[in-house]
């Protein structure tokens, strides 16, 4: 790892001597030595004006994959200061899904006139993949799939494959009728090994994965992870070819998904990247902002209630936000444990019941150690055996109950049809100091009072 960091900042040193010593022919002649994910990967240390200048540098398939691989703040500042002229040359170098998701990321105002640079085909295609819903498989597969004919044999098949235009590595070829009705799959070494003059149709596996054009890309990133598949044929409504999609596809798509669901589950949102006005960036954030403070009032209130309790014996005020932060993390430890089970696929609604109560008996483990420790602590601390049981017995409650909350809240969500990542950061947290408080004040109440 630090021999790689290291050659990392030799090239971050190198190109930045190029820079200010205005080296054009020298910094371009260096790029072209250097792996364009290399540079997609180093682009971001440096300034908006020399991200610019690198860039321009490059030839259009190396910027191609570097405007495709490079983080997405660093993409948005390309996108703002490219000329169209350059931006349509590159992505006429880009494989298609791919040249889609850059066009998404331009204003809509500008996409028609980058549009109508770019070649007719390519300009077609990229608005038939834009025109799929958000999130679907039609929007990150590539149209243009390795297919052959079922009555064809192998040497015809193998010349077909010759004359289509490939931009991936490919391991598998679909076959198709002539209608190019999905029929089976056939793998490159098995064309390449069977005797001349074998039909397609005769060595081809039927027994094939493919996904709607409108599935959604989470559960298409499960059945490739399921099936250990390379690539995957998308199919219409009439279960005709129309795409395939690729694993490196779907990394982006997983990597994706991950970065949702981790905004989310700390109430921002995945399309907050850096570049947005101080306005907009405050707006995406305040309505959890907004919950967790009403989710405080309410637990004001419940103090309220309590008054008389706090006023008799004011040393329970000590252990409020340790009841509080105990509490809202083991449910966002329980719901994070959910919301992955969800994600990956392995939660069925078959098994909810077994996945609560597997939690529950985790929680009252948990309980029984934090509430025996805190027991202890209190008693040392407050020098009141009566003080020590109450907080012992509040947070082996509340750890239990705050599990339970974890647990059920992303199944709820799920089940209604919400993104159960929301449910898992200030949600849970705000209704867990809630009953919390509550649990607490009435042990305190019933045992001291």
């Amino acid at each position: 790892m630090d021999k790689n960091n290291n050659v990392k900042e030799e090239r971050i040193q190198q190109i930045s001597c190029f820079l200010e010593q205005k080296k054009d022919l020298n910094l371009k002649e260096f790029l072209n030595s250097l792996k364009p994910e290399d540079i997609a990967e180093i682009l971001r240390e440096f300034s908006v004006e020399d991200k610019i200048s690198v860039f321009k540098l490059l030839n259009n398939k190396s910027a191609a994959v570097v405007l495709d691989d490079t983080d997405s703040q660093t993409r948005l500042q390309l996108l703002q200061k490219i000329d169209s002229n350059m931006l349509a040359h590159v992505l006429d170098h880009m494989p298609v899904d791919e040249a889609a998701d850059i066009v998404e990321e331009i204003p809509e105002k500008d996409r028609n006139s980058i549009l109508g640079l770019l070649e007719k085909k390519e300009a077609k295609e990229v608005k038939e993949i834009l025109a799929y819903p958000e999130d679907s498989a039609g929007r990150v597969m590539n149209p243009k799939s390795i297919y052959v004919f079922e009555n064809n044999d192998v040497e015809d098949a193998i010349n077909c494959i010759r004359n289509l235009k490939v931009v991936k590595d490919f391991f598998y070829v679909y076959v198709v009728d002539n209608s190019m009705h999905l029929q089976g799959v056939v793998s490159m070494r098995k064309l390449l090994t069977v005797p001349k003059g074998t039909l397609i149709k005769d060595i081809m596996n039927i027994e094939i994965h493919s996904v709607f054009v409108n599935e959604d890309q989470e559960k298409v990133a499960m059945i490739m992870k399921k099936y250990d598949l390379f690539s995957l044929p998308v199919v219409d409504n009439d279960d005709c070819l129309v795409g395939r999609i690729t694993f490196d596809d779907i990394i982006d798509v997983m990597d994706e998904e991950r970065g949702e669901d981790i905004s989310r589950m700390t109430g921002t949102i995945e399309e907050e990247q850096g570049t947005e006005t101080v306005f907009e960036a405050a707006k995406n954030r305040l309505p959890w902002l907004v919950i967790c403070m009403i989710g405080s009032i309410f637990t004001g209130i419940v103090i309220q209630l309590y008054e008389l309790t706090l006023t008799e014996i004011i040393a329970l005020v000590s252990f409020i936000p340790v009841i509080t932060a105990t509490g809202g993390n083991s449910g966002v430890q329980a719901s994070t444990v959910v919301v992955r089970e969800i994600a990956l696929g392995h939660m069925n609604y078959t098994r909810v019941l077994q996945e609560v109560w597997r939690q529950i008996k985790v929680a009252l483990g948990l309980g029984l150690v934090c509430g025996t420790i805190l027991s202890v602590l209190a008693n040392i601390w407050k020098k009141n055996t009566l003080i020590g049981l109450v907080v012992g017995v509040a947070i082996f409650l509340v750890v239990v109950w705050s599990n339970f909350v974890g647990v059920i809240t992303p199944i709820l969500f799920k089940k209604i049809k919400v993104d159960p990542a929301i449910a898992s950061g200030p949600l849970i947290t705000t209704l867990n100091d809630i009953i919390g408080v509550f649990i607490y004040l009435s042990i305190a109440t019933l045992i001291l009072l």
